[in-house]
């Protein structure tokens, strides 16, 4: 009798607890949240940098990752998208660049460049350039690798 109780009050709670489903009808998707526009736009860029020093990385040491235009070979060079990471981890450290589409403008040539930098002594940098995005195609993942700055 109490075993017949017990199930009795489990069904009457499984049934309460459906009237707190929300019901869509059939074939009707839930409504949507909508995601603020300037989600929806951004893009990123991922990938890793490599580095190798003869000494430890001081803990003030940082990396940074740039995404720029490089398209003009008589302008500097327009950055589109920065990232700078402290402390800076073993190597590889993984980072991620985001940007909006728009910020490409009519460039059509991007690179994208590291270096680590302690209380401004430059103690490693790329010293190859990276293409991506634009005519390169290259969307990523990035690999960079950094030599010692002395």
């Amino acid at each position: 009798m109490k075993i017949r109780r017990g199930l009795g009050l489990v069904a009457v709670l499984a049934l309460a607890a459906c009237g707190w489903i929300p019901h869509f009808g059939k074939n009707k998707a839930p409504p949507q949240q909508e995601v603020p526009q300037q989600q929806v736009l951004m893009k990123s860029l991922s990938g890793e940098v490599e580095y190798s020093l003869a000494q430890p990385l001081p803990p003030n040491a940082y990396l940074e990752v740039v995404l720029s235009d490089v398209s003009r070979q008589d302008a500097p060079a327009r950055v589109i998208a920065k990232e700078r990471i402290s402390p800076v981890g073993a190597s590889p450290v993984t980072f991620v660049l985001s940007y909006e589409p728009k910020d490409l403008g009519d460039g059509v040539d991007f690179a994208v460049s590291a270096h680590i930098e302690q209380d401004g002594q430059l103690l490693a940098f790329n010293d190859t350039r990276i293409s991506v995005l634009g005519r390169s195609g290259n969307n990523g993942p990035v690999r960079i690798a950094l030599a010692a700055a002395h």
